[in-house]
């Protein structure tokens, strides 16, 4: 038999709920902090979990867990209002946000993903191969061959070159490398 939880209802002062009311009311936050944020508002207004889970779009269980960890900091949330509120905000988006997830490390580093697609950009010729074009598994192979990486799949280059948006040609042809002059910093920044 399923346990039924009760709904506490959080008291929060009126700092929070300014916090909170931007926070759900924002056009450039992440979605799922925005829906946090009205989780915690609309249970501060004594609405139950089952009620407040259609209105953000999310499933009861999500609504209650959100509600849970926020409760769950509320005290500590209290004594950094009362010791630091400039820092209030900041803690807010803290309790309300994804932890980071574990994740298996990268393998390549941005460096080499840089010097990867810089080859792609280059001219096969120039390197001695009587090509036009790169294929994947050339260039895979110039990489190895270059010491760029000391194993990479023709897969990978593709994931990186996808990336930056370089088509090498695929079997019925329709593919092809772009010939502008591919910026290095793009990759650090991300877009």
């Amino acid at each position: 038999m399923r346990r039924k939880t009760i709904d506490t209802i959080p008291i929060l002062s009126d700092a929070m709920k300014n916090i909170l009311s931007a926070f759900s009311k924002s056009r450039s936050l992440p979605s799922g902090l925005v829906k946090r944020a009205s989780i915690v508002l609309l249970a501060s207004q004594g609405e139950l979990n089952q009620n407040i889970a259609p209105r953000v779009g999310l499933h009861y269980n999500n609504a209650a867990a959100w509600h849970s960890r926020f409760l769950a900091a509320l005290l500590a949330l209290r004594k950094i209002e009362a010791n630091a509120p400039e820092k209030l905000e900041d803690e807010i988006r803290a309790v309300l946000s994804d932890k980071k997830r574990p994740g298996s490390p990268s393998v390549f580093t941005p460096n080499q993903i840089m010097r990867i697609i810089d080859l792609a950009c280059s001219n096969p010729d120039d390197l001695g191969y009587e090509v036009s074009q790169w294929s994947l598994p050339l260039l895979a192979g110039e990489i190895k061959k270059q010491g760029i990486a000391e194993q990479i799949s023709a897969k990978s280059v593709s994931r990186f070159l996808k990336m930056r948006q370089i088509y090498t040609p695929t079997k019925s042809g329709t593919g092809s490398i772009l010939r502008k002059r591919w910026n290095p910093r793009k990759l650090l920044r991300g877009k």
